[in-house]
This record gives structure tokens, sequence and C-alpha cells, in this order.
């Protein structure tokens, strides 16, 4: 008897000890790092991000990952190393023989995006919506629809609480989705996104953002309303991208005025994919005009991140862009 009320004691203390430890524990706190190989890692990742090199993913990840084990309380380098492999994931189709492991980024996107929440000093809700689109993608991968049933709605939150960024990140997130009802969401969290930037509900039948314009600004949320350093072609990008989904509607004329608003941006000048979008506008005014159905584009040849964040004529990034909010002006050009 005197053995088994050692035992049980034995088990409570360990149990306790299981238990009381935890709050005691100090809590991880999010800190930016100043070190060369932090500096060196974001700017090679901005400026390989920019020009859209996808084949520098593995250079930029083992950088990141490095400058990230050296002080793993950097919430920019934790969410870098998201969007990073993000990146290699949304735009996989760009290599010709993708090993099927290319879905291990949607688990590392999510590790690493919920890193950098939880280490922002203040709630970064855009780096909560890419988390939540990235759960989501993990669910499809493996099936789990209680996974991607309760991404979407974490997504209704994130959409909350920053609906000028995460209606894009859900809309995006639909768009992927076989489902014809999804993708209706998502065009109409594309039209209600355009109404939080606008400040109004706009026309959906003659929409002109040329009367907007004066709105613009580089700070607070309304800045991802806007063409920036961090995205120089933000707002090409995703008109073309609601285009798409009105394309593929059947809806040539509605398609055709957001293909059109996305050329008034003064940045348009300097957009890559300036030939993409005027090619789909001249095979949706054919087939307005012969009365014929529109015959899709391949998808492949439109990169995904990079309709908005691609500008191989700027400049690289600052020495110190990693310690310091980047100037959010689109960059001045060569």
């Amino acid at each position: 008897m005197k053995k088994q009320f050692l035992v049980l004691a034995a088990l409570l203390t360990v149990y306790g000890c299981a238990t009381v430890i935890p709050t005691f524990a100090p809590k991880k706190t999010g800190r930016l790092s100043e070190t060369p190989t932090a500096l060196q890692a974001d700017k090679y990742f901005w400026d390989n991000f920019h020009a859209g090199n996808y084949d520098s993913i593995p250079q930029i990840l083992d950088r990141l990952t490095a400058a990230y084990l050296e002080n793993n309380r950097d919430y920019k380098i934790a969410a870098h190393l998201g969007f990073t492999h993000a990146w290699a994931l949304a735009e996989s189709g760009r290599v010709k023989n993708v090993s099927p492991r290319v879905t291990d980024h949607a688990t590392l996107a999510v590790k690493y995006f919920d890193e950098a929440f939880a280490l922002h000093p203040e709630k970064e809700w855009r780096y909560y919506g890419f988390l939540v689109s990235m759960s989501m993608a993990e669910g499809g991968i493996h099936g789990d629809m209680q996974d991607m049933t309760e991404g979407y709605f974490k997504m209704k939150k994130a959409v909350r609480k920053y609906p000028e960024f995460n209606l894009f990140t859900a809309a995006y997130t639909l768009a992927m989705s076989p489902r014809k009802k999804d993708r209706e969401a998502a065009v109409d969290m594309l039209w209600k996104n355009i109404d939080k930037c606008a400040g109004e509900k706009v026309s959906r039948t003659d929409l002109d953002y040329r009367k907007y314009m004066a709105q613009k600004t580089t700070e607070g949320k309304m800045s991802t309303c806007w063409n920036t350093w961090i995205a120089p072609h933000n707002m090409e990008g995703f008109l073309m991208i609601t285009g798409d989904l009105l394309l593929r509607k059947g809806d040539y004329e509605t398609a055709l005025l957001l293909y059109k608003n996305a050329q008034y941006f003064e940045e348009y000048a300097h957009w890559d994919y300036r030939e993409h979008l005027e090619s789909r506008i001249k095979s949706a005014e054919n087939a307005l005009l012969s009365g014929q159905k529109f015959a899709e584009m391949s998808l492949p040849d439109f990169d995904r991140c990079m309709v908005c964040h691609q500008d191989r004529k700027m400049r690289p990034a600052a020495a110190d862009v990693h310690v310091r909010l980047p100037n959010l002006e689109v960059s001045a050009h060569y």
C-alpha cells in the first residue's frame, strides 16, 4: 500500500509540474534583428522577389532561415519565410518536373505565418490572412474538410479586422476552388474590396477608377488599396485577376471594363504584365464582337504573386530595408 501511495504521489508531482511550469515560462516576444545576416537576407529576399526570380527561392529560403535561426524572434524574417514558401507553392507550375513534395511549402508557410502573427508587437492582420489562406490550402492538399471549414470561418475574422487587404486574400483563396459557387463568392468579395478602397459602392457597369485617384495614400491601412513599394503593381494585378474571374463567367463587357481600368495607373507603363493584359483585352473584344465563346488563355502564362509584386525595372532595396518601414511609394525605376 505504501508503495502504491509513493507511485501516486510521484505521478501527481509530475503532473503538477507539467501544468504549472508552462505558466512560469517566459513568453516568446518579437523583435527585429540588425545583424548582417538578417539585413542581407531580407535585402536578398526583396530584390529577388521584385525581380520575379522564382529560381532563386532555394537561396532565399537558405538565407532567411539562417537569419531566423540566429534570431527566432524576428517577425519580419518569419513573415518573409512564410511569403517565400507561399510563392514557391503558388507558382510551382513554372517548374516543368515539379516534385510532389512542393506541397510541403503549405505546411511551412502556415508555420512561419503563425510565428510572425504571434510575434508582431501589434496585431498584423495581413499575416493572419495569409496564415488562414495557407491553412486552407494545406487542408485542401490533405483532404481535411474540417481544417478547410475552420479556415473559412477564421478568414471571416481576418476580413472583419482588415477588409481592405483580406477581402482580396479571401477572394483569391476561393477563386482557386473548382466549385462555381466559391468562384462567384470570390467575385462578390473583390467588388466589395473595391468599394472599401473607393469609400463608396462603385458602379459594377461603369467603373472609372480615375475618379478615386486623389484618395491615394502611402500610410496606414488604406495604403494597401494602391500601388506601393511592396507591391508596385498592386492595382493592375488586382483588376486583372478580377477581370479574369469575370471572363471565366462569360461576362466579357465587365471583364473589359476592369482590364481597361488597370491601364489608368501611372505605374502601368513599367508593368511586366502589360502584354498579357493587352492580349486578354484583344481576345475578349474579339469574342464579344463575334458572339463566340471566349477561348480561355492558358493560366500558367500568368504568374500569380508576380502580377502585383514583380517589377524588373525597380532599383534594388536599401541595405537597411529590414529594420525600417520601406517607403511605400513605388520605387524609382532605372
